[in-house]
């Protein structure tokens, strides 16, 4: 058995002492114990602050991302909605081109049934734009149009001739059946279409003059 050599015991009963030694004893290894606790819950609260920290991190980054993407899908569905703006405005664009060229063919057409002397300038003459494509493809207003431009414009039309109407000392020749043939009448032929008629019946034309 060790000697007790500390002062402070000096007189106490042997077992006290060595209860007192095994105390020390044991509160050396709980400081010990209470240390290497420490240094653990340090070390873990370290981990843990390193795992806050990435986990921050990470966040930041699915942040970032997340804005980026919703940027990207911004900017792209401008993008579509600008291209289809542009395409639908190119479509109308043409349509209203499309339907113009139509009403100005319509118009000359009307002005020639009309007797314009020149259907082309009084279509440049003419405002189109109360005239319209209808849903149903039929032209509206036109009617109109060109009847106030032959009232206000009269020179620039003429009174179409009518068949069989006499016009002077000459009468216009009624209009021929459809699929019949004009009879030759070599006495209102010219000199070429006298030719020509000698050539198809093999004659000479002096026989068709005479």
């Amino acid at each position: 058995m060790a000697e007790n050599t500390n002062p402070a015991d000096a007189g106490i009963d042997p077992n006290t002492v060595r209860e007192l030694q095994r105390a020390r004893a044991d509160l050396v290894s709980v400081r010990e114990e209470l240390k290497r606790a420490r240094e653990d819950g340090d070390a873990i609260r370290s981990e843990r602050d390193s795992a806050i920290k990435a986990r921050d991190g990470f966040k930041g980054q699915l942040a970032q991302q997340k804005g980026d993407f919703e940027a990207k899908l911004a900017e792209a569905q401008k993008e579509t909605e600008t291209a289809q703006s542009e395409a639908k405005s190119a479509l109308e664009q043409s349509k209203t081109q499309a339907d113009a060229a139509v009403i100005r063919a319509e118009a000359k057409a009307a002005a020639t049934r009309l007797g314009a002397v020149a259907p082309e300038d009084v279509v440049k003459l003419l405002d189109l734009s109360a005239v319209k494509m209808g849903e149903d493809g039929q032209i509206e207003g036109l009617d109109d149009v060109m009847a106030a431009a032959k009232e206000a414009r009269g020179y620039l039309f003429t009174v179409p001739a009518k068949p069989g109407t006499a016009t002077g000392t000459t009468a216009a020749p009624n209009a021929p059946n459809p699929g019949k043939p004009v009879p030759f009448d070599a006495r209102k032929a010219t000199p070429e279409e006298t030719a020509a008629k000698a050539r198809e019946l093999g004659i000479n034309p002096k026989f068709l003059t005479s």
